[in-house]
């Protein structure tokens, strides 16, 4: 199944939104947190009282980063074509990123919670790209995670895949 349908059927099916909250399939929750010196903390990704969360330069070249390896691989991927070993490139290519923005952190407290929690599901996707099971379902939580990311964070010129 292509990937854009799939995101499509797996947020139908679980009758969500992406935008509304995301417990999406895969077992992974964005309640589970990465953290860098936070502790670990059980919150539901929410706007700020209804706008989108300002972040700061840092976390905007990050998922710049990460979008652009997905969007770059998602025509190959849809058609089947993409080599095991290019997912295991991928998942070494977002893990990079997510390493630069934990290191770069400047983000306020409560944009820096609601923030792992995207993060939370990048890095289970990267599991997903890096485990012997359907790379395609590490995949599809990134793409989740960066639909969520574009609901609930201001992101100048940010485009949903």
């Amino acid at each position: 199944m292509n990937i854009r349908r799939q995101l499509t059927v797996s947020a139908l099916g679980l009758g969500l939104g992406l935008g509304l909250g995301l417990g999406l399939g895969g077992g992974a929750t964005l309640a589970q947190t990465a953290t860098h010196d936070h502790g670990q903390t059980q919150l539901e990704l929410t706007l700020n009282a209804g706008a989108k969360w300002q972040g700061d330069d840092n976390m905007i070249k990050g998922m710049n980063g990460i979008h652009g390896a997905i969007a770059a691989r998602i025509p190959a991927i849809d058609a089947g074509t993409l080599p095991a070993a290019d997912y295991k490139a991928l998942a070494t290519e977002v893990q990079a990123q997510v390493d630069f923005m934990v290191q770069n952190c400047k983000l306020e407290p409560e944009v820096d919670e609601q923030f792992h929690l995207v993060l939370a599901q990048v890095l289970d996707g990267i599991s997903g790209l890096q485990g012997e099971a359907d790379p395609h379902e590490g995949v599809l939580l990134i793409v989740q995670a960066l639909e969520a990311y574009g609901t609930h964070f201001e992101h100048p010129n940010w485009q949903s895949l």
